[in-house]
């Protein structure tokens, strides 16, 4: 027996052995025999490091990091590898267009990371829901009832409410001789034209409002965090461990508290109340979906998380890159004097009258053209989201004559692109007049510049944002004259970037107003 049991326990271990060199000799032949399969032509890649791939070369601004690795391995694409992901990084105009328009069907997906999803009520956003039905239904929502050109010129009293509190603000602080946070006077001013068209007035208190503002800000924190658990799918972990998952609940279980006091608020006894706004016309877009989820048209479409979702898409999509605009254009145009002196004699010539008793109005804005050179170069130095959000890629397919897998991340570089040194001239200074001649459809459709994405995920609330920017900046400039406080000089203004998505200054502009 004791052989026996002996000569079993051999036979066993020499199994493993027999059965993996048996595997092996067919596996040789087969493949002796087979032809190879074809070698896939990839992207440049840098050399990463094994289990997190690329991930450490990320850095506090990836959109600086990818910029510095495309032009050291002079790829208008390259292959990165963030954990156990894909991502193919798009840096110049020309592959941003063969992408979006000979693959926009392929590349209309977002990437699909847990953090996100759970933020953007399982990815019910706009932003964030995959391409399907309820996509379109819900874009076709946004644009019709809030985000089309009719309706962006329904609200148009609103702006110009808002805008002259901010004019009858900075006047008082001119007086008093108080520095003005031109930062904080654009986020205020972009939350409230926000909360009155999609709410249909303002959070009641300062409490809920300054919340509110502190919610978003912690929002666009973690949107903006490449979190180790959700590149590394076994390390998913790590994320509970760190405490992003906490943030993460606790940060969207408030902002569907105050989403949800808003929506009882709108709502007496299963009636959506009368809006709040001036006419029928400028309705606030809480009230437009509450009625079409009473009506029972949408179906499944507009259930209360999908109503919350589509109000939570409007603040991120709109607030952040609209502050962010109005921001950059002011310190540029106080870090170049003679730029800001030209932009506020055409501002004056072309409002006449109403600078210095009355508000420049959105009517003067058409013949404002260096304006809009302002604004479209800033566009080209400072896209609201350098990154724009990533897509993934859904067939396998060939790009620039490189071959991707499905499953690929897409990262277009949008301040790359802006600042493409083959496409450019100078491309680091700020020059409105090299789109003299440009418009910005010109520019989007050449590629030249892509500060609000492209294809069919592009952003649909342009025109929202542009309208609220224009009117601010042409009345910040046209009313005031401005200059740093303390005597500061134009060239010491720190440009220096914060590290959210959507790049802030890193510290408030601050200025002094004084009425001309």
């Amino acid at each position: 027996m004791g052989f026996l049991a002996q000569h079993l326990h051999c036979s066993f271990l020499l199994l493993p052995a027999i059965f993996f060199c048996s595997a092996y000799f067919l596996l040789n032949r087969y493949y002796s025999t087979s032809p190879a399969p074809p070698k896939k032509h990839l992207p440049p890649s840098p050399p990463g490091l094994p289990v997190i791939g690329n991930l450490h070369q990320i850095g506090r601004h990836p959109h600086r990091t990818f910029a510095a690795l495309a032009r050291r391995y002079a790829a208008p694409v390259m292959l990165l590898r963030l954990g156990s992901r894909p991502a193919l990084l798009v840096s110049t105009g020309a592959a941003a267009r063969e992408l979006f328009k000979n693959h926009d069907l392929l590349v209309s997906t977002r990437v699909r990371i847990k953090t996100i999803e759970k933020l953007f009520y399982d990815a019910k956003t706009v932003a964030s829901a995959p391409p399907g039905d309820y996509w379109r239904h819900a874009r076709a929502t946004c644009v019709l009832h809030l985000l089309s050109n009719k309706r962006v010129q329904s609200f148009a009293s609103v702006r110009a409410q808002e805008t002259n509190l901010v004019v009858e603000r900075l006047v008082a602080a001119s007086r008093r001789g108080a520095r003005v946070d031109l930062s904080d006077v654009a986020t205020c001013l972009s939350n409230d034209v926000i909360c009155r068209v999609a709410f249909g007035g303002k959070l009641t208190t300062t409490t809920s409002s300054n919340r509110f503002k502190e919610l978003l800000d912690e929002l666009m924190s973690l949107l903006g965090g490449y979190f180790v658990g959700d590149f590394i799918p076994s390390l998913f972990w790590v994320n509970w461990v760190s405490g992003v998952n906490g943030r993460v609940d606790k940060t969207f279980k408030e902002f569907d508290d105050i989403l949800e006091s808003v929506l009882i608020e709108h709502e007496k006894d299963g009636v959506v109340k009368t809006s709040t706004m001036d006419d029928e016309e400028g309705k606030s877009f809480v009230d437009v979906l509450l009625e079409e989820q009473k009506d029972g048209k949408t179906g499944h479409f507009l259930g209360r998380d999908n109503i919350k979702a589509l109000l939570l898409d409007m603040f991120v999509g709109g607030t952040d890159t609209t502050a962010t605009l109005v921001e950059w254009v002011m310190a540029e145009l106080l870090r170049h004097p003679n730029i800001m002196n030209k932009l506020q004699h055409e501002v004056r010539t072309v409002a006449k009258g109403n600078v210095g008793d009355g508000m420049i109005s959105e009517s003067d804005l058409d013949n404002m053209t260096y304006l809009k050179q302002v604004i479209l170069e800033t566009l080209r130095l400072h896209p609201p989201v350098p990154l724009l959000a990533p897509r993934e890629l859904t067939e396998d397919c060939t790009i620039m004559g490189y071959d991707l897998a499905a499953g690929t991340f897409i990262f277009t570089n949008a301040w790359a692109i802006g600042r493409d040194p083959n496409r450019w001239a100078d491309p680091d200074e700020f020059q409105p007049e090299r789109f003299a001649n440009r418009s910005l459809d010109d520019s989007i459709h050449a590629f030249d510049v892509v500060p609000f994405g492209a294809g069919r995920r592009g952003c649909a609330g342009r025109s929202f944002a542009l309208a609220t920017a224009e009117l601010l900046i042409a009345n910040l400039v046209g009313r005031f004259d401005w200059a740093l406080p303390d005597g500061g000089k134009a060239e010491d203004l720190d440009m220096s970037e914060c590290t959210l998505p959507t790049i802030h200054l890193r510290y408030p502009l601050l200025a002094m107003a004084t009425p001309v």
